[in-house]
């Protein structure tokens, strides 16, 4: 996992941070279901990307998580090359790149000998997308979870 207190960080990046560590504060539980469109259970970056797209096409919708968010969840901390189109098309893309990330360009294989072999991956042919990127899985919920609602 990226340790956030290793990065360096300036201006945007550093308020994004603190913003990211707190809960986000979504409002009062609705009385009924009445006035949306779509609800969506779970605001896992899944949910929040249905929940996205469904308000992007102009639907009322009410994402809900049971989950305080966002929280730190145990994962590879990556966003691979595939998912950056939904990460542009819902406008996430623009918050990974003013926030600490790395840039994924290669995967490092190592044995238990010392042993290593990088294999250097290729940005995707599909709308000239970066093989991917690294950052903490609580700043990308983050991002995906405000963008949603």
């Amino acid at each position: 996992m990226v340790n956030v207190e290793d990065w360096r960080l300036h201006g945007l990046a550093r308020v994004i941070m603190q913003e990211w560590s707190n809960p986000i504060e979504s409002g009062p539980i609705p009385a009924s279901d009445e006035g949306y469109d779509v609800i969506v259970v779970g605001g896992g970056p899944g949910g929040a990307a249905a929940a996205g797209y469904h308000s992007m096409a102009g639907s009322r919708v009410l994402l809900l998580e049971k989950e305080v968010w966002p929280r730190d969840k145990i994962c590879g901390d990556a966003v691979g090359g595939k998912s950056l189109s939904h990460v542009a098309e819902l406008g996430v893309k623009p918050m990974i790149e003013k926030t600490p990330h790395f840039r994924v360009d290669s995967i490092v294989f190592s044995s238990s000998d010392g042993s290593e072999v990088r294999v250097m991956l290729p940005e995707e042919s599909f709308n000239r997308l970066e093989a991917g990127y690294a950052l903490p899985r609580m700043q990308f919920d983050y991002m995906m979870f405000k963008k949603a609602t």
